[in-house]
């Protein structure tokens, strides 16, 4: 189509659609850059055509299609170069977000020569949600080319594809969401095994049968019966919440009751435990996050265990409120009384509470908090390793 300088209605609503329809399936940013520019000489008899984008800074627009001496044939850019916003008339665009024709560039002080000099200039703004994130850019040989009926076809045509562009990042942000949620449900679902397997482990298992094999050689029945069925309250305990996301309080403190029963049977006098409960009958249907609390208890035993010298005490304490439940555990702090590291083969398996809890907060909205330090234990002799962690109350 050749256009002269006057371009009639029914002209631009041709050109508009011709602007439209070229770029229904295209699927990607670049594909619509590159058909703009083939559109504003092919349809609008430009002599050349440039579209600029911001980077990610904001403050520089650099080429992303150009079609005419800059680029002679295919989608590749000869020279691309980068203008901070607010230089030359590009820049100066960017910067206003108004379109500007420059009847002739040697009277502009701001023109800046691309791959050649040329006469007069058109630029107008890609406008998205009122901002700017690029231009479409235009040079003539000729002096006072470019018409006001040009820059009104072109805020069109850039509004046209604008809406393309933001159709395209669109779907691809969504995209990149969906994988990133995906990789975390993926982590979060290998986390929990992770985290099953280490209650289910052989190491634990073994200990715990081992130590019930002893009652029954000593043929203590009633000692034997008693800590078979906590073995297996506790391992029913642990496969049922393989599927759930949350837990009553009320069962956590039965599971942290059965689990350190056993390790009492296996620890013996070594290892003394107080569990506390304030707030469980106004709220008993309070619920938090699953798997944490299980895997907290075991992280700070196994740490501090094998370093105890008979004088291991534990205190865990739920606080139960209307929005939260509060959960402290003080353990004697014997790592850094005795100045040694961690060689246990077994703890070092053991996925970290922490890990939990950061995924937990990153999958669902539960913005759980943590915070580990030093304190004073209850028998104000010792000093403890004290963890607060605060939960919303799911109930």
């Amino acid at each position: 189509m050749n256009l002269m300088k006057t371009i009639q209605p029914n002209e631009i609503e041709e050109i508009l659609f011709h602007f439209s329809s070229s770029m229904f399936s295209m699927e990607s940013e670049e594909e619509i850059l590159w058909d703009m520019v083939r559109n504003c000489i092919s349809i609008l008899g430009f002599e050349d055509a440039v579209v600029y984008l911001l980077d990610e800074s904001g403050e520089y627009l650099v080429q992303k299609a150009a079609l005419g001496p800059k680029n002679p044939e295919g989608n590749q850019l000869l020279n691309a170069i980068k203008i901070p916003v607010g230089k030359g008339v590009t820049g100066k665009v960017a910067q206003t977000g108004l379109p500007l024709i420059v009847p002739d560039t040697r009277k502009e002080p701001a023109y800046i020569k691309d791959d050649q000099f040329r006469l007069s200039e058109i630029t107008v703004p890609i406008l998205l949600e009122g901002k700017v994130i690029g231009v479409i850019d235009s040079e003539n040989s000729e002096i006072d080319f470019f018409t006001t009926q040009h820059v009104r076809i072109l805020l069109s045509v850039a509004s046209i594809y604008a809406g393309q562009i933001a159709r395209i990042r669109a779907e691809k942000k969504a995209k990149a969401e969906q994988f990133e949620r995906w990789k975390i449900q993926q982590k979060a679902a290998r986390l929990q095994i992770e985290a099953i397997s280490a209650q289910l482990s052989p190491h634990f298992v073994f200990n715990s049968l081992n130590a019930i094999q002893h009652y029954i050689l000593t043929e203590d029945k009633r000692s034997s019966l008693r800590f078979l069925s906590i073995f297996g309250k506790l391992l029913r305990y642990f496969l049922l919440q393989l599927q759930k996301d949350s837990v009553l309080v009320s069962e956590e403190i039965q599971m942290i009751d059965w689990y350190l029963q056993l390790q009492s049977l296996r620890y013996g006098e070594k290892l003394r435990y107080n569990v506390i409960s304030k707030g469980l009958m106004e709220y008993p249907q309070a619920k938090i996050p699953s798997i944490i609390v299980q895997s907290l208890i075991e992280n700070l035993l196994e740490e501090q265990i094998h370093l105890s010298d008979g004088n291991l005490g534990i205190q865990i304490e739920f606080s139960l409120e209307k929005e939260k439940v509060d959960l402290k555990v003080l353990i004697n702090n014997k790592v850094k009384a005795k100045g040694q590291d961690i060689d246990s083969d077994y703890f070092k398996s053991i996925t970290s509470w922490q890990d939990y809890i950061s995924l937990l907060n990153e999958i669902r909205p539960f913005e759980i908090t943590s915070k580990v330090g030093l304190q004073t234990c209850p028998d104000e002799i010792d000093e403890c390793k004290a963890v607060h962690i605060r939960f919303p109350n799911l109930a």
